[in-house]
C-alpha cells in the first residue's frame, strides 16, 4: 500500500524533528518486529558478520534514525544532506575522525547507510575504528569500520559535528 505523505508532519507515524536550522526531518516509525523475526535475523548475522557484537534488536528504527534521531524513528538516506547541511555538520578526513563522528557507507553513487564511530583504538598493527551501525530493520550492532552487510558498500565520507576552537 502507498501512503500519500508517508513521512511527512501529516503522516500518523511521523513524530516532529527538525535540523538545528528548523528544517523538517521526514521520518516514519516502525513498527515492531515479532521476536521471531529478530531471532531469525540475529542467527543469520551471527553466521554472515560473526565479528559484529549486537547491541540492540528492535526494528523501531533505521541507520540514519540511530545517528540523528536518537534511535526514535526511521530516516530515509535521503535525507542525509539536508540533515549535515542544517545541523552544521563539516567533512572531516579519515585520519581526522574521533569518536562521535558519523561515517557514510555507498554501493554506488548515493549514500546506503550511515553509522556512527564509537571506538578508535591504536594498535601494534595499526589503528582499529569501530562503529555503532543499524542494519535496516535488522538488529544494531558495533563492528569493525568495513564490517557493513555488503549491500551497504564501503566507508566514502566522514562528517563531525564537532566545532573548531576558537
Amino acid at each position: 500500500m502507498i501512503v500519500l505523505g508517508a513521512g511527512e508532519p501529516g503522516d500518523r507515524n511521523y513524530i516532529p524533528l527538525a535540523t538545528r536550522n528548523g528544517s523538517t526531518i521526514r521520518n516514519e516509525r516502525r513498527l515492531e518486529a515479532s521476536p521471531e523475526r529478530m531471532r531469525a535475523a540475529i542467527r543469520i548475522w551471527r553466521t554472515e558478520r560473526p565479528q559484529a557484537r549486537l547491541r540492540s534488536a528492535t526494528q523501531i528504527y533505521d541507520c540514519m534514525g540511530m545517528v540523528f534521531a536518537s534511535r526514535r524513528t526511521t530516516v530515509a538516506t535521503d535525507q542525509l544532506q539536508l540533515i549535515l547541511k542544517g545541523d552544521e555538520y563539516r567533512p572531516v578526513s579519515p585520519s581526522d575522525i574521533d569518536v562521535g563522528d558519523v561515517v557514510v557507507y555507498s554501493s554506488g553513487t548515493e549514500a546506503d547507510h550511515v553509522g556512527q564511530i564509537s571506538r578508535i583504538t591504536k594498535t601494534e598493527f595499526g589503528t582499529e575504528i569501530l562503529v555503532l551501525s543499524k542494519w535496516g530493520g535488522d538488529p544494531e550492532y558495533e563492528h569493525p569500520i568495513d564490517y557493513v552487510p555488503e549491500a551497504y558498500g564501503k566507508p566514502v565520507e566522514y562528517w563531525t559535528d564537532r566545532r573548531p576552537p576558537l
